[in-house]
């Protein structure tokens, strides 16, 4: 079964149609696509001090366990991605060009 996805969301499913398995996909693409918003807002101010090399040990310790949790959600969001690509007999770069995705997650793969 395929679906036309109108979910309103930072992607461009609508013009597209998907299969059970690539909403799934799209789905876990989504949701580890960013850290909740107060974690997100903590994570940069708390990279902002460790830059400025004024972070504390509690604050570096509470750094490195967000940044931990940032790495996990994009090696899951990257391997969602790979497989979506593979469904549909694309590349990374044109599964992220069709998504919107921006490109930077492009330099995060690369550098692994």
């Amino acid at each position: 079964m395929t679906h036309t996805n109108t979910q309103d969301s930072n992607y461009d499913w609508a013009s597209t149609q998907y299969t059970d398995k690539e909403v799934s996909l799209l789905v876990i693409i989504q949701e580890n696509s960013r850290l909740p918003e107060s974690d997100q807002l903590r994570y940069q101010q708390l990279w902002r001090k460790c830059e400025n090399e004024t972070i504390g040990d509690d604050e570096l310790a509470e750094y490195q366990m967000l940044l931990s949790q940032l790495e996990d959600q994009n090696l899951k969001r990257i391997e969602a991605l790979m497989a979506l690509a593979r469904s549909r007999g694309n590349t990374l770069e044109e599964i992220i060009a069709e998504l919107g995705i921006n490109k930077r997650i492009l330099i995060m793969v690369k550098r692994r």
